[in-house]
């Protein structure tokens, strides 16, 4: 049901300041990847830096009727500990140790 929102997002240049083609590409790609590699909707702890991505991420998490929880790439040890902790995610996308702007497996 969610799908046909990825669908629309490359049928015009909509994206003020962003290339709505790349934002439907990486949108795609993640939401492919939710869709193919995990049996259950994933938890996903989303910390992109990067705004192209960071939207592409939660509309293919969205799409993918994960869970999502955003997260503040600047936090410290301790917010990482506290927020890995309570989340438990399946996936974190976003800047950090575990990737510059790319994903992780956790």
């Amino acid at each position: 049901m969610a799908r046909p929102i990825i669908d629309l997002l490359s049928q015009d240049d909509w994206l003020i300041g962003y290339d709505s083609r790349q934002l439907a590409e990486i949108a795609e790609e993640l939401y492919l990847t939710l869709t193919t590699q995990w049996e259950s909707p994933a938890k996903i702890l989303l910390a992109e830096r990067e705004p192209i991505r960071f939207l592409a991420a939660f509309i293919a998490a969205c799409a993918a009727n994960c869970q999502v929880f955003l997260a503040n790439p600047d936090w410290g040890k301790s917010e990482w500990r506290q927020v890995l902790e309570l989340v438990q995610p399946d996936l974190i996308w976003g800047v950090g140790e575990w990737g510059n702007g790319g994903m992780g497996e956790w």
